[in-house]
């Protein structure tokens, strides 16, 4: 019976086992599907995205409140959904503006940088805004605004305010425009306190112009209106006015002096100024010459244009100074090349030989006052303005004219002279001229004649890449040095000492770049710069002196190194004394003392060489003023062609010719060419 009874006792269990078990599964399954319908349920639409799309509805500003809100929250799908018809659909100019009008400038660009906002919406804001800016630039309304503000409504004249102030350049334009043409003189005042208030540095920039290049009207009306301000920036024009007016020598004398003193501090921060790869909004004078309109230029550009102003504010009241027609030809010059680097064609000469001597004849011109001006532009290292006047001596000069031009006596002249300059492009175009000259007589003899020929000989073989020399001996420095350049997109000549450099420099390449190791075998790396700066052709060259590449230590390296120094070694290192025979070092002293009264200079270790700060080499040692691209930088030698954008980057942004390109490259090699075989025919 026992046994009985234990037997069914066991069947009991285990069934009552299984039926808990089974219930277990079952509650789980259940709780799984629960969640799993309760994952794959929608979740409500958020209340607030649906009443502003709701809001959207109610017009052209709710519709941009609407955007702007949406995106504050991110809610990239309503934001479609509001947009994307409007792509295929585009609304009215003035209903598109209206929905700008309400969305602000960072939720803009929050929603044209969204992933998950389409681009059929993104193209719709995009055109919902351009509509805006050329309603805001609609010049009837502009017109419309600017009369609004000598009404005697208060409610006029601040929607005019508004509007003007919103049209940006394009109102500044429109009320300078305004000021020369219109009579009234309550119109004008509020015109010129307007336009200061826009943007006072261009409002006055705009009036100076059309004070300057205007028609007779407009340039009266611009210089009474300067005369209203009564600023010291436009005195310079209300001189214009009153030797335009006079022609007394006592009364002139004066006056003209401040203008060329204005002309030479104007061309003086124009040679200055950096290539600075940015533009600025500047203005320009519009065809009917009664008003500007907003252009772009660069801002090196701008300087030698300013430049170029002052000297037209002399050549307008008459200044026929010898002295001051060199400089104002300089600049006119100068603006020409920097604004279009490949001015110089026989259209180019001919309007500018017309516009500043009338009909004298090019062959007068260019006897009294090329090599005076070409002396100028190099004494001043205006580059573009050597170019210039280079590009000018050109057509069929005669005999007389060319001998004149290249033989100043027993020394050479100025133009035979600009053949060693330190600029790539000024002496190509000299040896160029001396080409032409020499084309009315290939036998003509003059001082200095063996330099142009080099030059030819150089030029004949330029090849189709700018030239970097390195100063180096050791075979494996030499070829890293060589993928390093290749990967610039130089060409790289070695050479194995300074005399080397020396030699290879005066062939007068189209050099970009030295590299030299700090310990040249033949002279210190101090001797090689004075050598390189010493010639005409390295003046401004880039200089890179560098050191051997960083070593790069591996984390197994740093551990066995730690690992090798024990507790006992480091406690000896402790205690050894500094170069001040203190243990320890003089931080260790316990008592409070005066270091540099006892030990001098201590945080300076006398036992280790100083290196040389070569950023100063050439400003201080040898008073080199004309390191405008000639850079001189130390470092450690660069792994790749990446290490050396800084060095190049800045000498480039000192430079105000561009460098030669592959069809300039083929241009002076055939010129060469020809007159290599025409100075050698028998």
């Amino acid at each position: 019976m026992a046994d009985r009874f234990f037997s069914r006792l066991l069947v009991a269990s285990f069934a009552a086992f299984c039926l808990f078990a089974n219930l277990g599964v079952h509650g789980i399954v259940a709780q799984e599907t629960a969640a799993d319908s309760e994952e794959s349920t929608p979740l409500p639409p958020d209340p607030a995205v649906e009443q502003l799309i709701l809001k959207a509805s109610g017009g052209p500003e709710a519709l941009g409140r609407s955007l702007n809100s949406l995106a504050r929250v991110r809610a990239w799908s309503a934001i479609n959904e509001l947009l994307q018809p409007l792509a295929s659909n585009a609304p009215a100019a003035d209903r598109a503006a209206r929905i700008a009008s309400e969305i602000s400038t960072d939720q803009r660009i929050r929603i044209s940088s969204a992933e998950a906002v389409s681009a059929e919406a993104k193209k719709a804001l995009d055109g919902i805004f351009d509509a805006r800016a050329t309603t805001l630039r609609d010049p009837s309304r502009l017109q419309a605004a600017i009369k609004q503000l000598t009404s005697t409504n208060d409610d006029e004249k601040l929607g005019a305010y508004r509007t003007l102030f919103r049209g940006g350049e394009y109102a500044s334009a429109a009320l300078i425009g305004d000021i020369v043409r219109t009579g009234d003189l309550n119109q004008r005042r509020e015109d010129l306190r307007v336009l200061l208030k826009i943007d006072r540095s261009a409002g006055i920039a705009g009036l100076r112009r059309v004070a300057l290049y205007g028609n007779e009207s407009a340039r009266s009306n611009a210089i009474d209106a300067l005369a209203m301000l009564g600023l010291d920036e436009v005195q310079v024009d209300l001189l214009m006015r009153r030797l335009e007016a006079t022609s007394d020598a006592a009364s002139r004398l004066p006056a003209l002096k401040i203008m060329r003193l204005s002309l030479q501090d104007a061309m003086d921060e124009a040679v200055a100024s950096q290539h600075d790869f940015g533009d600025v909004s500047v203005w320009a004078i519009n065809p009917k010459r009664d008003g500007v309109v907003p252009t772009q230029a660069a801002t090196w550009v701008v300087a030698f244009r300013n430049a170029a102003d002052a000297a037209s504010r002399l050549s307008r009241v008459g200044d026929n100074d010898p002295a001051s027609m060199v400089q104002q030809l300089t600049a006119q010059l100068a603006y020409r090349v920097a604004n279009d680097p490949d001015w110089g064609d026989a259209k180019n000469r001919d309007e500018f030989i017309k516009t500043f001597f009338g009909d004298a004849s090019s062959e007068d011109v260019l006897a009294a006052w090329a090599l005076p001006v070409l002396e100028n532009s190099v004494k001043s290292e205006n580059d573009p303005a050597a170019v210039g006047v280079l590009r000018l001596i050109n057509g069929e000069l005669g005999r007389g004219l060319s001998a004149s031009l290249l033989r100043q006596g027993a020394d050479a002249s100025v133009l035979v002279e600009t053949v060693d300059h330190p600029n790539a492009t000024v002496r190509y175009e000299a040896a160029a001229t001396i080409a032409r000259l020499m084309a009315a007589d290939p036998q003509l003899t003059f001082a200095g004649s063996s330099r142009v020929r080099d030059r030819w000989q150089q030029m004949a073989t330029l090849g189709s890449k700018g030239v970097a020399i390195i100063l180096e001996n050791r075979p494996e420095i030499i070829s890293a040095w060589q993928r390093i350049m290749a990967g610039a997109g130089f060409e790289p000549r070695i050479a194995d000492s300074v005399a080397a450099l020396e030699r290879r420099l005066s062939r007068g390449d189209d050099v970009r770049l030295i590299v030299s190791k700090e310990q040249p075998r033949d002279a210190s790396a101090i001797e090689m710069i004075d050598v390189v700066r010493r010639m005409r052709v390295g003046r401004d060259v880039p200089l890179l002196i560098y050191s051997p590449a960083p070593m790069t230590e591996t984390p197994e390296q740093i551990e066995e190194e730690i690992d090798q120094r024990t507790e006992s070694q480091k406690e000896f290192d402790a205690n050894l004394p500094d170069q001040f025979g203190v243990r320890g070092g003089i931080d260790s002293l316990d008592i409070a003392i005066e270091r540099g009264l006892i030990h001098g200079a201590v945080d300076r270790d006398w036992t280790k060489r100083q290196g040389l700060d070569l950023q100063l080499i050439g400003q201080t040692r040898w008073g080199d003023e004309s390191l405008r691209a000639g850079l001189i930088r130390s470092m450690p030698r660069p792994r790749s062609a990446a290490g050396l954008y800084e060095i190049l980057l800045d000498s480039r942004r000192r430079a105000h010719l561009p460098t030669l390109s592959p069809s300039d490259r083929m241009r002076y090699r055939m010129i060469a060419l020809d007159a290599i075989a025409m100075t050698t025919e028998e």
